[in-house]
């Protein structure tokens, strides 16, 4: 290890002298313009050290000579951000998620609304659009005009849509297009999108452009973020039990067969912050990545945390009518829709989960 001492802070930290080595960023080792490194990890001898080191500009930089010959100039500053013991501290400090429940978000709804207009003229409001996302998980654009091209060219003005087997920009009613319940007036419950994929959809946009000769149809949501906080403060084995057993889940149509598995509930391995929950139980395909005599405990977990998302204090409801575009966060936010009659037509898309947070990063808004 080599200690490395932080003026600013008054304070040393220690640095693994291979870890060091392989942050040299000279123009030998690290391309400045395109933000790559340059060279083969097994370049580096395995036998490499410090031979020497030396603080210099007023002590905020320090040159490293090592023993292959090579030389590194480091940015003190930037090296004592990067520890990895500063990881968990760094993101629990740079969050902007707020978790909520029914009052929480409806206190907040105007911080969460914005307009076409506005969204076409004004930087400001794809911005606020982006940290209504990034805080709630939720965002809406009111004035659109109920059509699918203006829905698509709504998401462009921020995002890609992204393609999958239902299409680019989507349209349904209830003709039985796939094999889907979306695709029908029934009542459906709270869920995530795309849990037979690999890499779920980041984002859904939604968009009612028709609802007429009938009742019904009120989409309701809720922050399956808040939900999981609350589980792991009632109930740690619980949830961790549904942050470690994969859930297996499938689609299946003609031309189509889509699988996959993983928890409920996902975090980050540094952190522990959470990152995504997954969670549909009309995707979910045999079961089978326990023992048998592990199924009760799951039950058990996955019952308790289905109760607190369904709370009723947890629960947003309200209906879509044309002309208002929501976008929502696949990853965080349950949705459901009410059984309906007459005749209704939905419009949409889903961002790619890259896509949305290259954004927020160029937006400054995450880091």
């Amino acid at each position: 290890m080599i200690p490395i001492e932080h003026k600013r802070s008054g304070t040393t930290f220690q640095v693994n002298a291979f870890w060091l080595r392989d942050h040299c960023r000279c123009s030998s080792c690290y391309n400045l313009e395109t933000k790559q490194r340059k060279y083969n990890l097994l370049d580096i001898p395995s036998t490499m050290r410090p031979i020497s080191t030396e603080y210099n500009h007023n002590e905020l930089q320090l040159e490293v000579e090592w023993s292959d010959g090579h030389k590194s100039v480091y940015d003190i500053d930037h090296l004592n951000h990067a520890q990895v013991e500063n990881v968990v501290t760094r993101i629990q400090q740079s969050t902007t998620r707020t978790l909520w429940n029914q009052a929480t978000i409806t206190a907040n709804e105007i911080d969460l609304r914005t307009t076409l207009a506005e969204l076409v003229s004004s930087d400001e409001a794809a911005h606020k659009i982006m940290q209504s996302l990034i805080r709630y998980g939720i965002a809406f654009v009111d004035g659109v005009p109920a059509n699918t091209t203006m829905t698509e060219m709504t998401v462009r003005r921020l995002f890609p849509p992204m393609r999958t087997f239902f299409g680019e920009m989507y349209t349904f009613t209830d003709s039985p297009d796939h094999a889907d319940t979306a695709y029908t007036k029934q009542y459906l419950g709270f869920h995530t999108d795309n849990t037979y994929f690999c890499n779920a959809a980041g984002l859904q946009i939604l968009h009612c452009i028709r609802h007429v000769n009938g009742v019904g149809g009120e989409n309701f949501f809720a922050d399956g973020f808040y939900a999981a906080n609350e589980l792991k403060q009632s109930n740690p084995r619980a949830y961790e039990i549904l942050t470690r057993v994969p859930v297996p889940a499938e689609y299946i149509e003609e031309g189509q067969y889509h699988k996959y598995s993983a928890p409920i509930i996902r975090v980050d391995p540094v952190s522990s912050e959470l990152v995504q929950v997954r969670l549909n139980i009309y995707d979910r395909a045999m079961f089978d990545t326990i023992p048998q005599t592990e199924m009760e405990d799951f039950y058990t977990s996955l019952r308790e945390y289905l109760k607190i998302v369904q709370r009723l204090d947890n629960e947003w409801k309200f209906k879509l009518h044309p002309g208002t575009v929501i976008f929502f966060d696949n990853w965080r936010v349950y949705h459901g829709r009410c059984a309906y009659t007459g005749e209704r037509t939905m419009t949409g898309c889903y961002v790619e989960r890259v896509d949305f947070l290259s954004k927020a990063r160029v937006m400054g808004i995450i880091g």
